[in-house]
């Protein structure tokens, strides 16, 4: 009888082309690139239902950071300018 294999499990980093997940992924980082602060994103994603890791793993930080980012106050975003 031969041994059992385990699955191999895919990294976390390791995401399928095309997928759901990329997409996902990308947008999140297109957040990142328009300048809206990471706190304001932890918050908001949080409210969506998203768990702490998830968002660390979407914003491409820790999960500490992230369970820090939630207990301070939601920055102020958009920014408001002066006329």
């Amino acid at each position: 009888m031969a041994p059992a294999r385990k699955a191999t499990k895919a990294k976390a980093s390791e995401v399928e082309p095309g997928s759901v997940d990329e997409l996902t992924r990308i947008f999140s980082l297109a957040l990142r690139y328009q300048g809206i602060p990471q706190g304001v994103l932890v918050h908001d994603l949080s409210d969506a239902g998203i768990p702490v890791g998830r968002i660390a793993t979407l914003l491409n930080t820790t999960s500490n950071t992230v369970s820090q980012q939630k207990r301070a106050t939601r920055p102020t975003w958009p920014m408001k300018v002066a006329p």
